[in-house]
């Protein structure tokens, strides 16, 4: 058994301006880090989400060498966010060996990856159960949605997430986590001034 993580990279960026996946983090951008950091905490399975045609996000994942295999164009742009999680959702219907389908948002460079590496060990032991980070009782990403609900997920109509999952009755299991980054992403360009000021503290 096995978890496939969804890295949604399809965003337009609106709010800061320029591509954030493609901002410089570190020795590498924002997508690379998130992709090594996946990789270190032991995921053998993901998939970029992007935007349809030729976008930076294709062109900076040519530059990191990922395989067409570990790519995929949403389906439905014009849903936004939930466009993407339809297509990793279909994606993920295909690989029946799947316990769970990780949702991971693409603007996210904060989290820890011992936070990954316990999302990823939580899956293994909670079949059947949607895994949640929650950091000082507030409920964060990335989530893990169970294989039973992917069928459902791949063809629903809902807004968002939230929406389709305040539809299903499904048990849940909270990863309690000591990471404030689950909480943060990189919206614009001041969240991403302080973002790389705590990286450059570390």
């Amino acid at each position: 058994m096995s978890v496939l993580v969804a890295l949604l990279a399809a965003g337009e960026s609106r709010r800061m301006g320029q591509p954030k996946l493609c901002l410089p983090w570190g020795s590498t951008t924002i997508l690379g880090h998130l992709l090594a950091q996946w990789r270190e905490a032991g995921a053998d399975k993901i998939v970029v989400v992007h935007g349809p045609g030729e976008t930076p996000v294709s062109l900076e994942l040519n530059r990191l060498g990922i395989p067409t295999g570990q790519r995929a164009a949403t389906v439905a742009m014009e849903r936004g966010m939930m466009g993407s999680v339809v297509t990793a959702a279909r994606l993920a219907v295909q690989d029946t060996t799947l316990t769970h389908l990780v949702i991971a948002l693409g603007d996210q460079p904060q989290v820890r990856t011992e936070t990954l590496r316990n999302l990823l060990r939580a899956c293994q032991t909670a079949p059947g159960r949607i895994v949640r980070v929650v950091f000082q009782g507030k409920p964060g990403h990335p989530v893990a949605l169970p294989a039973n609900v992917l069928s459902e997920l791949s063809e629903t109509s809902s807004e968002t997430l939230r929406d389709f999952l305040r539809l299903k009755e499904i048990p849940g299991c909270d990863l309690t986590v000591d990471d404030s980054g689950v909480l943060l992403d990189v919206d614009t360009p001041d969240d991403y001034a302080r973002a790389s000021r705590s990286l450059d503290s570390i």
